[in-house]
């Protein structure tokens, strides 16, 4: 018995944690997707079961899944474009002030509707950016209900996941690569070009999929910098709509289903990328 219990008090480490993930993923999860199957609000009386909120979802509703997905990828480039090199220096030439980039790192995960309001403000005719813009000829109100502002929005709001999913593979490239190239006669940017570049393409990929993963699900952020426009809008917008507004929680339900499963699709591609290192 005693041997029993010394094989398994290891696992009984993890178990809080997956009583968490079954408690509150897993059960609501399911119950998301039975309800997708019933027909508008019938969950909460007599259960009408059907097909028709799949189809609708992927004829009706496919603009608004062009733009969830053509907005996460956006707002997922940028991230990867600028958070390289902020990986890098963190990894490579900075390590005395690391831990205040680090620092720097954590302001955005207090959460997307302080980012949304921050840049709201700043992109309004009386926000600070207003005569900046001006100057150039660019109207800061006319930029704010665009893709553009709410990509820019998104990306900081996921710059801390791919910067550290990209970190974590940079100091996990061994640097006497580097040094064999330079003393095979490689030149600084011919070592970034041919030697840490490739291996690192693991963990710019890893990063733009776990921003990706993020940024589909993202509700104040496209809320406020544009994703309520017709023509703009966005599925974690339409489902809110669609569910509080229309009563149709079955149509609702189908929606946020296929929402979740191509988010779990994208971290399962970032974690397999990664070779399983998580943030």
């Amino acid at each position: 018995m005693k041997e029993y219990l010394h094989k398994i008090r290891p696992n009984l480490f993890v178990l809080p944690a997956l009583l968490m993930a079954l408690l509150f993923f897993v059960v609501p999860f399911v119950l998301l997707f039975y309800v997708s199957f019933t027909e508008g609000s019938s969950y909460f009386f007599n259960p009408i079961f059907t097909l028709d909120n799949y189809v609708k979802a992927f004829t009706d509703h496919l603009p608004d899944f062009r733009n969830t997905l053509v907005l996460a990828s956006l707002g997922a480039t940028i991230d990867v474009i600028l958070g390289y090199p902020y990986a890098y220096l963190l990894n490579r030439k900075i390590r005395k002030l690391g831990d205040f980039f680090r620092t720097i790192l954590l302001i955005p995960l207090l959460g997307e509707l302080y980012i949304a309001y921050g840049l709201w403000w700043l992109f309004l005719p009386t926000g600070p950016l207003a005569p900046i813009l001006e100057s150039f000829g660019i109207s800061s109100f006319a930029l704010l209900y665009t893709p553009f502002s709410a990509a820019v929005a998104l990306a900081i709001y996921t710059f801390p996941f791919s910067v550290l999913q990209m970190g974590i593979n940079l100091s996990q490239i061994d640097p006497v690569y580097e040094e064999a190239a330079s003393c095979l006669g490689a030149g600084r940017f011919s070592r970034f070009l041919h030697v840490l570049l490739p291996l690192s393409l693991p963990g710019l990929m890893s990063g733009w999929f776990m921003a990706f993963g993020w940024n589909i699900g993202a509700y104040a952020i496209p809320a406020l910098m544009g994703g309520v426009i017709i023509g703009q809008r966005v599925l974690s917008i339409q489902i809110r709509a669609i569910g509080l507004l229309m009563m149709n929680y079955g149509l609702a339900a189908a929606l946020a289903s296929t929402l979740v499963v191509i988010a779990l699709v994208f971290m399962f591609a970032s974690l397999k990328v990664s070779r399983g290192t998580l943030i």
